[in-house]
């Protein structure tokens, strides 16, 4: 990895316009900028464990898309139902002025 690329992956991780939480079992997301923002899909990440037909424990991953197309203000939130309270992480897709960006969130 350049220099140059290490540089960008840092403002990318410092520059995240989301702050997330989880709150009485919903998903909050609150607008961290200065700009109004065009939320427009959140993917949820549970992590869920299940049994193989040869009765061994795993874990997967399922997901599960959240259609908003709402606009956010700065600083405005806005609380996304969630199915599981086993959220492992999310991604958020979301428009400021012409331009569509997408953040990923681990919790």
């Amino acid at each position: 990895m350049s220099y140059k690329q290490e540089n960008h992956i840092i403002l990318m991780r410092i520059m995240r316009i989301f702050d997330a939480n989880i709150e009485n079992g919903k998903l909050v997301l609150i607008n961290k900028s200065n700009k109004k923002v065009l939320l427009r899909l959140v993917t949820l990440h549970y992590q869920v464990t299940a049994i193989t037909l040869e009765e061994q424990r795993i874990t997967k991953t399922i997901s599960e898309d959240k259609n908003i197309e709402k606009e956010i203000p700065p600083n405005g939130k806005i609380e996304v139902e969630s199915q599981l309270p086993y959220l492992k992480s999310i991604s958020i897709i979301y428009k400021i002025d012409d331009k569509t960006f997408r953040d990923d969130i681990e919790f």
